[in-house]
């Protein structure tokens, strides 16, 4: 049908030249992809004017105004008091709360939150056994040491700070009285040496030998006695010892406050 329709020159023409025909064809059909390309291309973006910058809008300058004058700070003088103490023993039995009423120095409240530095059952005397008229003045013939059973002497004891509570029992109300530690000495007792101004104590049971209790003996500075702590430690056989590093412990820190505040005197007088 196309061949029939195009001239016979113009057939011969392109049987001759195929090539150029191929080439024509070729050409063609490129122009013909690229006008397709061409409608999904994006529009250039329109002319638009150039921009123009605004000057910025004025503002009222800042002022700052001068500082009032105000009166010079003026520290009060500091209220003189006593030195602080780690428990203080002259205060009254009983501490009034805030409706009047009295609480007792029961072993619980003296344990307060931060508890008891030690407590324990043990034997407590007062002072030395006073000697008789014979004893006194024959010595050499009456002096037979002084004996009691631990359950005789047997008290609950509770140490806080550098105060010793001494309780006839673990739930009594308010204790017997209050030794202050830091007036004492503490020696322990020799068993093969004992002090002339101790009491032998008998132990608690009949099973229990005397080699389970160790005494440990309060003195005053002069060497009087004060007072005796007899352990049994047939339970426990560090429980002297504990009692006698907390009482070191207590020396120590009051050594150490005395020293301070007589350092601190010293420095006032110059």
């Amino acid at each position: 049908f196309f061949i029939s329709i195009i001239p016979p020159a113009t057939f011969a023409f392109l049987t001759r030249n195929q090539n150029l025909v191929h080439k024509v064809y070729f050409i063609y059909s490129i122009n013909i992809k690229h006008l397709c390309l061409m409608n999904y291309l994006a529009k250039p973006a329109p002319a638009v004017e150039a921009a123009i910058a605004t000057d910025a809008p004025r503002c009222k300058a800042i002022k700052i105004e001068d500082a009032q004058e105000v009166e010079p700070a003026t520290a009060d003088k500091a209220n003189i008091v006593e030195p602080a103490a780690i428990f203080d023993i002259k205060r009254d039995a009983f501490v009034s709360n805030e409706k009047g009423k009295n609480h007792s120095m029961s072993a619980k409240f003296l344990r307060g939150k931060s508890g008891a530095d030690f407590e324990s059952v043990l034997a407590v005397l007062r002072g030395a056994p006073k000697k008789n008229f014979l004893k006194k003045v024959l010595p050499i013939l009456y002096d037979e040491r002084d004996f009691v059973s631990f359950g005789e002497v047997k008290r609950y004891v509770i140490v806080k700070g550098d105060c010793c509570f001494v309780f006839t029992e673990k739930d009594d109300i308010q204790p017997l009285y209050a030794i202050p530690l830091s007036d004492f000495v503490a020696i322990q007792e020799d068993p093969k040496n004992l002090d002339k101004h101790s009491v032998t104590i008998s132990p608690l049971s009949a099973t229990l030998s005397r080699g389970s209790l160790v005494t440990i003996l309060l003195k005053h500075p002069d060497g009087s006695q004060g007072y005796q702590f007899t352990f049994d430690t047939s339970e426990d056989r560090s429980i002297a010892k504990r009692f006698l590093d907390i009482f070191n412990s207590i020396s120590v820190l009051e050594t150490t406050m005395s020293s301070v505040l007589t350092g601190n005197a010293a420095n006032k007088q110059y």
